[in-house]
């Protein structure tokens, strides 16, 4: 057989879908509770895939179907994150697989998307990925005589065809690798420690690589680093300092997340810890700012990576997409204002209220803040979905404290007043 092995088997976009909604229906869908949200969340997952199928098929055209496809899929998004806020019951809803097989479907199924990350050719990657940035087709790569670099590519443990890549695509690769890698692991983590289920972590991590948006960004570090850095956040939320650090990086890395930092600063302010996850957080991203632009062969470097500048989001006046796939293209700018006023007034609601939010409010608050950036996003908004995926499976996979089983000392508590 020629060629890739999900073409030489028939395996097209379509039947990959197909496949994907299947093994997520197989493995999350409740059919002895039918109207439950768990099987509603289910379906919602997959409302962006048409559109997102018709950006990547379609790379010449102006698919203004697919855009608004994808806007009303976020809207439906915006709304049960903020209804998430009002269901004080959420049932344990376990996975129809035991731990053991998702154990091994998952270290299967990370272990195929490592390879392919690895192993996929530049062009396949950008075909594929319907937000990638279409300013890099215009722009030259970055100067790579770096001795350092050029070092480290030659004694690191990358195959050959890998090797003779340029050492911004090597160094990319590696860094949506990781990034895969350190989703899952944030995933399973947030589950174990912070749900108090191990199979709530592992079905959130299987979940989160069967999706066929990840297939569609495998390689796409941009979208892929900030959304492991915020569910790291998300995981170490307990100490400001350390998620001020990781909600900085991604703020820095690309500018859609910048809202979370007013959020999250809203969520420390209670607990009389707000400042230290504002000085760090915006420590790290004044040196990002700062950094692109005293040093430009860095900030050309981040954006070979996949980072995203300001200018490309839209905030630099008189600046339009230079690629024809965005819906702001041939717009007014003045039309999309009103859009951007409305996303900084849920910034400020969001963090203002709720005034004491608990962690699974904070989850659905930085999941609609994220949807919500695609409205306004100038280059390929709508098209950035690995970036809020992670939350949204938290989200969906969260249960209530009471569906958690007690504690130790609660089990002696109700045992000594039995006796």
């Amino acid at each position: 057989m020629n060629g890739s092995l999900v073409g030489d088997l028939g395996l097209g976009p379509e039947v990959w879908l197909f496949l994907s909604l299947l093994g997520c229906l197989t493995l999350f869908f409740k059919f002895t509770r039918v109207w439950s949200i768990r099987n509603l969340d289910l379906v919602l997952l997959f409302v962006l895939a048409p559109g997102m199928m018709l950006i990547s098929g379609k790379q010449t055209s102006h698919p203004w179907t697919a855009y608004l496809w994808l806007f009303a899929g976020s809207f439906l998004w915006i709304i049960r994150c903020m209804m998430d806020l009002g269901l004080a019951r959420r049932p344990l809803l376990e996975p129809n697989l035991n731990m053991s097989g998702l154990v091994c479907l998952s270290a299967g199924i990370l272990g195929l998307l490592v390879v392919e990350t690895v192993s996929l050719p530049v062009e396949d990657g950008a075909a594929r990925n319907p937000a990638e940035p279409a300013s890099r087709e215009d722009r030259p790569p970055a100067s790579s005589d770096i001795p350092a670099v050029k070092k480290m590519i030659t004694i690191a443990p990358l195959p050959p065809s890998l090797k003779r890549e340029l050492p911004q695509v090597i160094v990319s690769r590696v860094l949506a690798s990781l990034a895969h890698v350190g989703l899952v692991l944030s995933l399973v983590g947030i589950g174990w420690r912070l749900f108090g289920q191990r199979s709530t972590g592992l079905a959130m991590a299987a979940c989160y690589l069967l999706l066929p948006y990840t297939r569609m960004a495998v390689v796409d570090s941009g979208q892929l680093i900030p959304a492991a850095l915020i569910t790291a956040a998300v995981l170490f939320h307990e100490r400001p300092m350390v998620a001020g650090a990781f909600i900085g990086l991604a703020a820095g890395w690309i500018p859609a997340c910048l809202g979370l930092v007013a959020l999250w600063t809203g969520y420390y302010a209670p607990r009389r810890s707000a400042w230290r996850f504002v000085l760090v957080a915006a420590a790290v991203v004044s040196v990002c700012a700062l950094l692109g632009w005293l040093v430009p062969t860095l900030a050309e470097w981040a954006r070979d990576l996949g980072a995203r500048s300001i200018s490309e989001v839209g905030m630099l006046p008189h600046f339009e997409p230079r690629g024809t796939s965005s819906f702001w293209v041939g717009i007014d700018s003045s039309y999309r204002l009103p859009v951007l006023i409305v996303y900084l007034a849920l910034v400020i609601l969001t963090s203002l209220w709720p005034d004491r939010k608990s962690l699974g409010e904070l989850i659905a608050l930085s999941a609609a803040l994220l949807v919500a950036s695609q409205f306004w996003y100038l280059e390929k908004g709508g098209t950035l979905v690995m970036l809020y995926i992670p939350m949204i499976l938290a989200m969906m996979f969260r249960p209530t404290s009471s569906s958690r089983r007690p504690s130790v000392q609660v089990k002696a508590r109700q045992a000594a007043v039995t006796m």
